[in-house]
């Protein structure tokens, strides 16, 4: 296997099957009506937002409104949520 920067398209391509192994059953559970695979999908989603707000640093990329907004969308505190409201009266 050659090393991610010199074969990115191949790297990008292992990291999509990764994902799509991961969340295909999660899927075929929903199409049938299913939601409890939706914390799985949830917790899965947070973690490649994670994931990739790291690795865009790492490359160079700002990333802080997005990921402000992320952490809005998901209710964390110290991200001036309902949450953060609450807990500062």
């Amino acid at each position: 296997m050659r090393a991610p920067h010199r074969d990115l398209p191949a790297t990008l391509l292992r990291i999509t099957r990764a994902i799509d192994t991961e969340t295909e059953a999660l899927y075929h559970r929903q199409d049938n009506g299913h939601t409890d695979a939706d914390p799985a999908l949830r917790a899965i989603a947070f973690r490649l937002l994670e994931l990739g707000f790291t690795i865009a640093e790492h490359g160079g990329m700002n990333c802080q409104a997005i990921e402000t907004a992320v952490a809005q969308t998901y209710d964390l505190p110290g991200y001036g949520g309902e949450s953060d409201e609450l807990t500062s009266c």
